[in-house]
């Protein structure tokens, strides 16, 4: 399904008539992962999910050092952990390790630790062909080496079996790196991208050390490509539409989206801090706590954070989507100020819970930052399904931009109200409609519904086409040709 085309934004429009594009909100589901061992804290999070086999596993910081916001210090130090999947991605386990010592026994999950302290492991399984075996698990950890030895670097490790990591070289890239730095093997290009962190002035100066560090630079995202792991071009910063306002992302989260070859998504976390508005917090969650919780981390106990979405087709310019994909939810006990909506590393499919419902995408969201031992939650959302291209009850019609027919028949994942449809008719370049390429409006909910035509789609294979495509009351999430 390499050739699927994504209804996620208006670039496979030629015209468009009363069609919209809406943005879809995931499920709270399961907690995924529960850290309640002494040795994982209220710090835990900085996680990544890989499949290995048919199996997955989440590598995670855990990290019970830091004060909770009651002031009470926790001992021990920042390691990382590693939990593991038998069912296919909605609950995860934590096996014994045995690997190394805390507080007297081996008897945990700790994968990997070190003397210096461990900001963040980022975590990926190679899928490069050319990947030596003892590299296919590779690890990013940031380390600050001070201005005058060098500043802050990123160290890589490799692993063959993802348990035992050997420290391999500092990648040459500057940065300041203080996040969770993400690489992905990109096969439709055959390299690798790398995406960190830096800074920049309001006035757009990059600062890619600490050096007279000021409150108001911006954090953003750079990015560089390697063929080899070892040389790489560095591009600067990615770039965003034109317009878009600058704010804080702390993350990127940018990753390969599983169902196409050109496809990159992101869940970058964004940052305001509200100082300015704080009488907000004397009726909001944690109301009676906030005076500890400024003392103990200033900004970060007025400062809030929510998710928000990102692509893009090459992996340097994103269509970044504005309004928040995920949002620290109904005001509860522990939710609403710094450290929400922070998303584990990486998208898997996983199977529906509803008895003979088609699988979904599944990811993962750390709570309680700060508060208390934080647990990983499971979302799921739509295959596709982050966006589509909707048309309301008074109906609306796209004409594709040319598309090469690439298989025997058309599949689309849609979804209608009992009194909406989808109908499609194949055009030639010009727009004029085929014969024998009308469909029937079809309703229903399905993520893949083949269209059915008067005439053999095999007869246009290899032929350029534009897809007609009228909706009323329906959500079109993707088309395939197969």
């Amino acid at each position: 399904m390499k050739n699927r085309i994504l209804c996620w934004d208006e670039k496979w429009m030629e015209t468009n008539n009363g069609v919209q594009i809406f943005a879809h909100k995931p499920e709270k589901k399961n907690l995924a992962l529960v850290c309640d061992n002494e040795w994982e804290g209220p710090h835990n999070g900085y996680a990544s999910v890989v499949k290995v086999g048919d199996r997955y596993r989440i590598y995670y910081r855990a990290d019970p050092l830091r004060q909770r916001i009651d002031k009470t210090p926790s001992p021990g130090k920042a390691t990382i952990c590693v939990a593991e999947s038998r069912d296919g991605g909605l609950t995860f386990r934590k096996p014994n390790i045995g690997k190394y010592e805390y507080n007297g026994t081996k008897n945990n999950n700790i994968v990997f630790s070190r003397e210096e302290p461990i900001d963040n492991f980022s975590v990926f399984y190679d899928t490069n062909p050319n990947c030596p075996k003892e590299e296919k698990f590779k690890a990013l950890c940031e380390i600050n080496l001070g201005l005058d030895n060098g500043g802050t670097k990123l160290i890589y490790f490799a692993s063959e079996d993802g348990y035992d990591f050997k420290e391999q070289y500092y990648l040459d890239v500057q940065g300041t790196f203080d996040t969770y730095n993400v690489v992905l093997w990109d096969e439709k290009t055959e390299q690798y991208f790398l995406y960190y962190r830096a800074f920049h002035t309001p006035e757009g100066e990059d600062k890619l050390n600490w050096r007279g560090a000021r409150p108001n630079w911006l954090r953003h995202v750079r990015v560089a490509t390697s063929k080899d792991f070892k040389t790489w071009d560095k591009h600067g910063r990615i770039s965003f539409e034109e317009g878009q306002e600058e704010y804080q992302l702390y993350t990127n989260q940018i990753t390969k989206y599983f169902r196409t070859d050109d496809t990159f998504i992101g869940f970058p976390v964004r940052y305001n801090d509200r100082v300015n508005e704080d009488r907000n917090f004397r009726f909001m969650p944690l109301a009676d706590r906030h005076e500890n919780i400024t003392n103990v981390y200033n900004r970060e106990g007025t400062a809030v954070t929510d998710c928000v979405i990102m692509t893009s087709n090459d992996g340097f310019k994103f269509n970044r989507r504005d309004e928040a994909f995920l949002t620290p939810g109904v005001e509860a006990r522990d939710n609403w100020w710094y450290g929400n909506c922070y998303t584990v590393y990486g998208l898997i499919e996983t199977e529906a819970e509803e008895d003979g419902a088609p699988n979904e995408i599944s990811f993962y969201v750390g709570e309680n930052y700060r508060i208390k031992n934080v647990n990983f939650r499971r979302y799921t959302i739509r295959l596709d399904g982050f966006f589509s291209w909707f048309a309301p009850y008074r109906g609306g019609e796209v004409l594709t931009k040319p598309v090469t027919v690439s298989g025997d028949t058309l599949h689309i994942n849609f979804a209608t109200s009992a009194l909406g449809g989808v109908a499609i008719t194949l055009c030639d370049e010009n727009g004029n409609e085929l014969d024998g390429y009308a469909s029937y409006t079809m309703f229903g909910n399905s993520v893949d519904r083949p269209v059915e035509f008067e005439r053999s789609l095999a007869d246009l294979k290899g032929k350029t086409v534009r897809l007609k495509i009228k909706m009323k009351d329906a959500h079109l999430y993707s088309f395939v040709f197969l």
